[in-house]
């Protein structure tokens, strides 16, 4: 039971991550760059939201520097 709360939990961090990351990345590159803006820097932001999912450890210290 112990095993699939956290199997859940890490799935929904990822989602989460990802898709905040990504959609950082779009808004920026919309307001900036338009359509192409928006795009790449969407695709720059799913890539860090993967890498940051992955790695829990390096957002949470992140958040505790700030």
């Amino acid at each position: 039971m112990v095993k699939a709360f956290l199997v859940v939990i890490r799935l929904v961090w990822t989602v989460l991550v990802i898709g905040v990351a990504t959609l950082m990345g779009a808004a920026l590159g919309w307001e900036w760059h338009g359509w192409i803006g928006a795009i790449a820097l969407g695709t720059v932001g799913f890539g860090l939201g993967a890498l940051l999912a992955a790695c829990p450890e390096v957002l949470l210290e992140l958040f505790a520097e700030i």
